[in-house]
Protein backbone atom coordinates (compact mmCIF):
# COMPACT_ATOMS: atom_id res chain seq x y z
CA UNK A 1 0.00 0.00 0.00
CA UNK A 2 1.39 3.40 -0.89
CA UNK A 3 1.96 6.02 1.77
CA UNK A 4 -0.85 8.10 0.27
CA UNK A 5 -3.32 5.19 0.51
CA UNK A 6 -2.43 4.61 4.14
CA UNK A 7 -3.03 8.27 4.97
CA UNK A 8 -6.19 8.86 2.96
CA UNK A 9 -7.70 5.39 2.78
CA UNK A 10 -8.09 5.87 -0.97
CA UNK A 11 -7.90 2.71 -3.05
CA UNK A 12 -7.46 2.79 -6.80
CA UNK A 13 -10.06 0.21 -7.86
CA UNK A 14 -8.64 -0.05 -11.37
CA UNK A 15 -5.31 -1.21 -9.90
CA UNK A 16 -6.82 -4.26 -8.17
CA UNK A 17 -6.17 -7.84 -9.24
CA UNK A 18 -9.41 -9.10 -10.84
CA UNK A 19 -8.16 -12.71 -10.73
CA UNK A 20 -7.83 -12.79 -6.93
CA UNK A 21 -11.49 -13.62 -6.24
CA UNK A 22 -11.40 -16.54 -8.69
CA UNK A 23 -8.19 -17.82 -7.16
CA UNK A 24 -9.71 -17.67 -3.66
CA UNK A 25 -12.81 -19.53 -4.84
CA UNK A 26 -10.64 -22.29 -6.32
CA UNK A 27 -8.59 -22.59 -3.12
CA UNK A 28 -11.53 -23.18 -0.77
CA UNK A 29 -13.54 -19.96 -0.60
CA UNK A 30 -16.17 -21.24 -3.04
CA UNK A 31 -19.03 -19.12 -1.67
CA UNK A 32 -17.05 -15.86 -1.63
CA UNK A 33 -19.40 -14.10 -4.03
CA UNK A 34 -22.39 -14.77 -1.75
CA UNK A 35 -21.07 -12.28 0.82
CA UNK A 36 -23.33 -9.25 1.29
CA UNK A 37 -20.99 -7.54 3.80
CA UNK A 38 -23.60 -7.74 6.59
CA UNK A 39 -20.79 -7.83 9.19
CA UNK A 40 -22.23 -10.64 11.30
CA UNK A 41 -18.89 -12.43 10.93
CA UNK A 42 -17.08 -9.33 12.16
CA UNK A 43 -19.39 -9.06 15.17
CA UNK A 44 -18.38 -12.59 16.21
CA UNK A 45 -14.65 -12.32 15.39
CA UNK A 46 -12.05 -12.06 18.17
CA UNK A 47 -9.66 -10.45 15.68
CA UNK A 48 -11.89 -7.37 15.56
CA UNK A 49 -11.51 -6.88 19.30
CA UNK A 50 -7.75 -7.42 18.99
CA UNK A 51 -7.59 -4.61 16.41
CA UNK A 52 -6.24 -6.44 13.38
CA UNK A 53 -6.39 -4.50 10.11
CA UNK A 54 -7.91 -7.33 8.10
CA UNK A 55 -10.47 -9.47 9.91
CA UNK A 56 -12.87 -11.80 8.07
CA UNK A 57 -15.28 -9.18 6.66
CA UNK A 58 -12.46 -6.89 5.57
CA UNK A 59 -10.51 -9.81 4.07
CA UNK A 60 -13.53 -10.70 1.94
CA UNK A 61 -14.03 -7.08 0.89
CA UNK A 62 -10.33 -6.68 0.02
CA UNK A 63 -10.41 -9.89 -2.04
CA UNK A 64 -13.46 -8.69 -3.95
CA UNK A 65 -11.61 -5.43 -4.66
CA UNK A 66 -8.56 -7.39 -5.82
CA UNK A 67 -6.24 -5.97 -3.15
CA UNK A 68 -3.77 -8.84 -3.32
CA UNK A 69 -0.66 -6.86 -2.33
CA UNK A 70 -2.38 -5.15 0.60
CA UNK A 71 -3.47 -8.53 1.98
CA UNK A 72 -0.04 -10.08 1.44
CA UNK A 73 1.73 -7.13 3.06
CA UNK A 74 -0.38 -7.36 6.22
CA UNK A 75 0.02 -10.28 8.64
CA UNK A 76 -3.62 -10.16 9.79
CA UNK A 77 -4.67 -13.28 7.87
CA UNK A 78 -2.27 -15.25 10.06
CA UNK A 79 -3.98 -14.04 13.24
CA UNK A 80 -7.19 -16.00 12.61
CA UNK A 81 -7.60 -18.46 15.48
CA UNK A 82 -9.87 -20.82 13.50
CA UNK A 83 -12.68 -20.50 16.05
CA UNK A 84 -15.26 -20.70 13.22
CA UNK A 85 -17.61 -18.26 14.92
CA UNK A 86 -17.81 -16.37 11.62
CA UNK A 87 -19.01 -19.48 9.83
CA UNK A 88 -21.63 -20.22 12.47
CA UNK A 89 -23.26 -16.79 12.18
CA UNK A 90 -23.01 -16.19 8.42
CA UNK A 91 -26.55 -15.95 6.99
CA UNK A 92 -25.29 -16.57 3.43
CA UNK A 93 -23.12 -19.63 4.22
CA UNK A 94 -20.06 -17.86 2.84
CA UNK A 95 -17.81 -19.66 5.35
CA UNK A 96 -15.50 -16.71 6.03
CA UNK A 97 -13.04 -19.01 7.81
CA UNK A 98 -12.44 -20.91 4.56
CA UNK A 99 -11.97 -17.62 2.70
CA UNK A 100 -9.24 -16.63 5.18
CA UNK A 101 -7.67 -20.09 4.79
CA UNK A 102 -7.73 -19.70 1.01
CA UNK A 103 -6.00 -16.32 1.33
CA UNK A 104 -3.36 -18.02 3.48
CA UNK A 105 -2.85 -20.53 0.66
CA UNK A 106 -2.25 -17.63 -1.74
CA UNK A 107 0.23 -16.12 0.72
CA UNK A 108 2.08 -19.43 1.07
CA UNK A 109 2.38 -19.70 -2.70
CA UNK A 110 3.92 -16.24 -2.75
CA UNK A 111 6.14 -16.81 0.32
CA UNK A 112 4.34 -14.03 2.21
CA UNK A 113 4.51 -15.62 5.65
CA UNK A 114 5.46 -13.86 8.86
CA UNK A 115 8.45 -15.40 10.65
CA UNK A 116 6.32 -16.52 13.58
CA UNK A 117 4.10 -18.48 11.20
CA UNK A 118 7.08 -20.47 9.96
CA UNK A 119 8.15 -21.13 13.55
CA UNK A 120 4.60 -22.21 14.40
CA UNK A 121 4.51 -24.54 11.39
CA UNK A 122 7.82 -26.07 12.48
CA UNK A 123 6.39 -26.62 15.96
CA UNK A 124 3.24 -28.11 14.42
CA UNK A 125 5.39 -30.55 12.48
CA UNK A 126 7.51 -31.44 15.53
CA UNK A 127 4.81 -31.68 18.21
CA UNK A 128 1.39 -31.41 16.60
CA UNK A 129 0.86 -27.99 18.22
CA UNK A 130 1.60 -24.61 16.63
CA UNK A 131 2.58 -23.37 20.09
CA UNK A 132 3.96 -26.04 22.37
CA UNK A 133 4.09 -25.25 26.06
CA UNK A 134 7.53 -26.46 27.12
CA UNK A 135 7.56 -27.78 30.66
CA UNK A 136 3.78 -27.80 30.95
CA UNK A 137 3.84 -31.38 32.26
CA UNK A 138 4.57 -30.29 35.83
CA UNK A 139 1.79 -27.74 35.80
CA UNK A 140 -0.66 -30.25 34.34
CA UNK A 141 0.28 -32.80 37.01
CA UNK A 142 -0.33 -30.24 39.79
CA UNK A 143 -3.97 -29.93 38.71
CA UNK A 144 -4.49 -33.66 38.27
CA UNK A 145 -4.02 -33.90 34.51
CA UNK A 146 -1.73 -36.32 32.68
CA UNK A 147 1.73 -34.89 31.94
CA UNK A 148 0.98 -34.85 28.21
CA UNK A 149 -2.35 -33.70 26.76
CA UNK A 150 -4.36 -36.33 24.83
CA UNK A 151 -3.15 -34.99 21.50
CA UNK A 152 -0.32 -35.58 19.07
CA UNK A 153 2.16 -34.88 21.88
CA UNK A 154 1.01 -38.07 23.62
CA UNK A 155 0.37 -40.13 20.50
CA UNK A 156 3.38 -41.01 18.39
CA UNK A 157 1.09 -42.53 15.74
CA UNK A 158 -1.04 -39.38 15.48
CA UNK A 159 2.06 -37.21 15.21
CA UNK A 160 3.47 -39.44 12.46
CA UNK A 161 0.16 -39.19 10.57
CA UNK A 162 0.21 -35.39 10.88
CA UNK A 163 3.82 -35.27 9.70
CA UNK A 164 2.91 -37.41 6.70
CA UNK A 165 0.09 -35.02 5.81
CA UNK A 166 2.42 -32.02 6.09
CA UNK A 167 5.16 -33.74 4.03
CA UNK A 168 2.58 -34.38 1.30
CA UNK A 169 1.26 -30.82 1.29
CA UNK A 170 2.18 -27.73 -0.68
CA UNK A 171 4.08 -26.54 2.39
CA UNK A 172 6.60 -29.33 1.91
CA UNK A 173 6.97 -28.46 -1.77
CA UNK A 174 7.83 -24.89 -0.83
CA UNK A 175 10.52 -26.01 1.58
CA UNK A 176 9.68 -23.45 4.25
CA UNK A 177 9.38 -25.93 7.13
CA UNK A 178 12.50 -27.78 8.23
CA UNK A 179 11.33 -31.42 8.31
CA UNK A 180 14.43 -33.28 9.39
CA UNK A 181 15.07 -34.51 12.89
CA UNK A 182 12.27 -33.41 15.15
CA UNK A 183 12.93 -32.01 18.56
CA UNK A 184 10.64 -30.12 20.87
CA UNK A 185 13.53 -28.02 22.16
CA UNK A 186 13.97 -26.55 18.68
CA UNK A 187 10.33 -25.60 18.23
CA UNK A 188 8.24 -22.54 18.98
CA UNK A 189 7.84 -22.67 22.74
CA UNK A 190 6.03 -20.43 25.18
Amino acid sequence: MSEMQAVTGVVNLSAGDPALAGEIRELGGAELLECIQCAKCAAACPMVLAGFSFFNKKVIHAILLGLREELLDDSSIWACQSCNRCTEVCPREVNPFEVVQAMRRVAIREFALPTLSVEGLKSLYDTGHAVYLAGAGNTRAKVGLPEKPPSTVASKKALQELQTIIRNSALADLGIIPMGETGVSETCEV
